[in-house]
């Protein structure tokens, strides 16, 4: 329910090894990930080969390791879903959620940086524009229109996004999300700031053509971001996340019986999902 706003490779690389999403999806997560990091550097043959060798050890591991992980938490969550959640509850589920991915970012940091260190200085200027062109777009998405209107999309976002899971909400479900969508600051500056900053240090670390130097400090600024964020942005960061965490255990206490079915149904899904993927 959280929005998805990473857009660098290597983190759509870690969101998608660490998703337990539908089997087709986890299934082609090699080729689909190769696709995506060609478009970002112009891969050469023997790197495209590399890759996919990498990647399906990566996977390799991540079904051995990970998949077991997220079928007991979303066991957890199936089991208590005809009851409402408490704040505390839904930030210790986002707490683990965090934790294993900061785990899988930190397994493949090496396999990253191996990545990077080969990459020739052609490739390695196409991904700072490929940078330059993400933070374009992501000025436009957070600036584009009034404040208002930016308002509405993200309320709209939002529940689309809830709406997946519970199916459709009612009018007193949907002004409880609206509330929170509304008592956020504004945090499009820090936001963008903070986007620049990493993209600019990840060309810098690459460029040092240092193994040692790349991983640890890709797990500084993927995993310890709060080493070198700005304060005020981590205070709006945790400040959203509360809300966040409020929002849901009240709208958990809201759920209708149906709604409460359609949730089980969906993380049924996912489990049965896990067990297939998992199966010898």
């Amino acid at each position: 329910m959280i929005r998805r706003s990473t857009r660098y490779l290597l983190l759509v690389f870690a969101a998608l090894l660490a998703a337990a999403c539908t089997r087709l999806a986890y299934n082609n997560a090699t080729p689909m990930l190769t696709w995506m990091v060609d478009g970002y550097v112009d891969l050469h043959h023997e790197q495209r080969d590399w890759l996919r060798s990498r990647l399906d050890r990566a996977m390799a591991w991540h079904r051995a390791s990970e998949l077991p992980e997220y079928r007991a938490f979303l066991q957890g969550i199936h089991d208590h879903v005809d009851r409402p959640f408490t704040e505390a509850e839904v930030e210790e589920a986002w707490n683990k959620l965090r934790a294993d991915y900061d785990r899988v970012v930190d397994h493949v940091l090496p396999d990253a940086a191996e990545f990077f260190v080969a990459l020739d200085e052609r490739q390695v200027r196409q991904l700072e524009r490929k940078f330059a062109d993400d933070h374009e777009k992501l000025v436009k998405e957070l600036t584009d229109g009034t404040e208002a209107k930016r308002l509405a999309r993200r309320l709209k976002h939002t529940t689309s996004d809830i709406e997946e899971w519970t199916g459709r909400l009612d009018e007193s479900q949907r002004a409880i999300v609206a509330t929170r969508e509304a008592a956020l600051p504004d945090a499009s500056r820090e936001r963008l700031a903070d986007r620049a900053w990493r993209q600019r240090e990840t060309i810098v670390l690459v460029r040092t053509r240092d193994r040692a130097k790349i991983v640890a400090g890709l797990h500084r600024l993927l995993v310890d971001t709060d080493s070198w964020r700005d304060p005020a942005y981590r205070a709006k960061i945790r400040q959203r996340n509360a809300a966040t965490f409020r929002m849901l255990a009240e709208l958990s206490k809201t759920l209708t019986p149906e709604q409460r079915a359609h949730l089980k149904r969906r993380i049924q899904g996912y489990i049965d999902d896990i067990d297939k993927l998992a199966a010898p």
